[in-house]
């Protein structure tokens, strides 16, 4: 029939998939392999909506030439991981709207797929111990002391964070800089991945021989889209684990072999913070950030 549409159902269904890949050595005789790759693709969420069915006693459907249009709304699930890397990328969280028209048996079924980027809301007012500020420190082999404290542990992209250090050194040792960054990491089935989001220098703390240093300042947290901290278990046959989480290092280089020493600080990102920011806060550097791509 042409330029008619003869179904036996038209529906949508929106799947949520974790991808991740795994290698295996073959051997190719004679004493030679060779590493192959799998990819694995593994649902852990599917809801369905139906468009259009035969009524009883009609055997399909049918549709002349024309634009055909059927509202539609998804209830998701309230835990969801967030969407993660593109689509084609390994390891990955994606979410997929798949357009389906189901024909009779001998015929081929038609299909459309559109990606979605699906966030869950991570509201750092349901966690208060992130809200309030942490003290950290460590020390090197040349009795350099830093203490510091942090104005909390949980923050939203396009927040300032506001840290003090307090650094003692009694022998006067070249301290030549101290890196800041924010990272990144996250395990996708059986795939781990470290991504740095910003790496910079503290500009007021280059180079110096003082005995004692105290410095206060901010930096904002790139207002860019981030997928917040997050830890799923679940799977519709399979397993499906995904964990997200964030970290602050600060990289104290200091004069000297095997002087260098760090701190790593376990944050939580979220979607929504009800939290005001102190208007006291000392400005934010220029700093210059390199965005992970």
């Amino acid at each position: 029939m042409e330029g008619k549409l003869e179904a036996s159902e038209i529906n949508l269904t929106l799947i949520g998939e974790i991808g991740y890949t795994t290698t295996q050595t073959i051997s190719s005789g004679k004493g030679r392999t060779s590493t192959q790759t799998k990819y694995h693709h593994i649902p852990f969420y599917s809801a369905k909506a139906i468009f259009a069915r035969p009524n009883l006693g009609q055997k399909e459907l049918v549709y002349n030439q024309g634009h055909y249009s059927w509202p539609f709304q998804i209830l998701l699930t309230e835990h969801l991981p967030p969407t993660l890397n593109l689509p084609q990328s390994y390891p990955h969280v994606r979410y997929y709207l798949q357009i389906m028209i189901e024909k009779t048996w001998y015929k081929p079924n038609k299909k459309e797929t559109r990606y979605l980027t699906i966030f869950p809301r991570v509201n750092l007012l349901h966690n208060p111990q992130c809200l309030i500020s942490t003290i950290f420190g460590n020390e090197n082999r040349k009795d350099i002391r830093l203490k510091g404290t942090l104005n909390k542990l949980g923050f939203v992209p396009g927040e300032l964070m506001v840290a003090t250090l307090e650094i003692e050194n009694r022998r006067n040792v070249l301290i030549q800089c101290i890196h800041l960054s924010m990272t990144q990491l996250y395990d996708i089935g059986r795939n781990s991945r470290k991504i740095i989001i910003f790496d910079t220098v503290l500009p007021n703390i280059i180079n110096l021989r003082n005995e004692f240093i105290r410095e206060t300042f901010s930096i904002l947290i790139p207002n860019i889209r981030l997928p917040p901290s997050y830890q799923f278990h679940g799977g519709l046959q399979a397993s499906a684990d995904v964990h997200i989480y964030y970290t602050i290092r600060f990289v104290i280089k200091v004069e000297g072999i095997f002087t260098n020493f760090d701190i790593d600080i376990p944050i939580t990102l979220g979607t929504e913070s009800n939290s005001v920011l102190n208007h006291d806060s000392p400005p934010s550097y220029n700093f210059v950030v390199s965005h992970a791509k």
